[in-house]
């Protein structure tokens, strides 16, 4: 009777999951084209590039198409002076400061121009002063933590980055902390770390970053000995701050499981002023200080 029961109770479990396993189809029908606007620029004398797509459909794999035959410009609305970007054909729009030049001033307010296929857009920023990176140190990987073996060359050695800041005092500061290994960016959304006034540690007080807490690093591409890493500290504003959270919440939200949250439309700042295409996309003026160390 017990085999018997225990029969029944494994095909009704078989039976139970095999009807789980139907294939939904969800027909999701094409929204309106809009002008996809990515534009974080800053104060150091490095090429600014603004780079600028279409959307596309959301189940499409392939890359957002990028536009070509823009006008893209920036104007610092503090000293009445304009910058004109350049396209590569490839939907970046680029300016090269001259001679180790800056157009980003600590607040100076800013205002975005893009004019494409009849429409015109604009969008407004303000650069708020950033913070120094102190130091940088290294924690190594668990197979020589304590650095016994500085030698060694057998083993790759794994490091771990942590980095120390002092937050701007008063309330209201806002950072993008970036992290680049021998120049290339660690730009996976889980790395996405931005703080307000240091974070949990508070107002006016020293920011300590550990690579275990702000994933810093990838674990599939970690810094090894002899890397260069480069940390970087990016001001924002508020609103800037809230874009950046609620796109990284919306990027990772597929690995969220049963925390995941509804998907739902990110905000932007780009404002059509004339047109009948609708744009999304943000755009950032901030201050940027980095400090760069090789591990040992």
């Amino acid at each position: 009777m017990k085999s018997y029961q225990l029969s029944i109770i494994i095909i009704y479990c078989l039976l139970f999951f095999s009807s789980c396993t139907s294939v939904i189809q969800i027909s999701v029908p094409n929204g309106t084209t809009q002008l996809v606007v990515d534009a974080f620029l800053d104060n150091s004398s490095k090429p600014q590039t603004v780079r600028i797509t279409t959307s596309s459909n959301y189940f499409s794999g392939a890359p957002c198409p990028a536009v070509l035959g823009a006008t893209v410009s920036l104007t610092d609305l503090t000293n009445v002076k304009t910058f004109t970007f350049t396209p590569d054909g490839k939907g970046n729009y680029i300016y090269t400061p001259v001679a180790n030049d800056t157009m980003g001033y600590v607040n100076h307010k800013y205002q975005l121009n893009i004019s494409y296929s009849g429409n015109t857009y604009i969008a407004l920023s303000t650069i708020f002063p950033t913070i120094p990176v102190d130091s940088i140190t290294f924690r190594s990987s668990s197979t020589d933590s304590y650095n016994q073996f500085p030698n060694d060359t057998t083993k790759p050695r794994t490091y771990f980055p942590f980095f120390f800041a002092k937050d701007i005092k008063g309330t209201g500061n806002f950072y993008w902390i970036k992290a680049y290994k021998n120049d290339v960016f660690y730009n996976q959304p889980s790395q996405m770390n931005i703080c307000e006034d240091a974070g949990i540690a508070g107002d006016g007080v020293d920011i300590g970053v550990s690579n275990n807490f702000y994933n810093l690093t990838d674990s599939k591409n970690p810094i090894y000995r002899g890397d260069t890493c480069t940390i970087a500290i990016y001001s924002t504003d508020a609103n800037t701050n809230d874009f950046l959270g609620q796109l990284q919440t919306q990027m990772t939200n597929a690995q969220a499981g049963l925390f995941a949250v509804t998907p739902q439309n990110v905000k932007t700042n780009i404002q059509q002023i004339s047109g009948t295409q609708p744009a999304i996309g943000w755009f950032n003026m901030g201050a940027i200080m980095s400090k760069s160390v090789v591990a040992r």
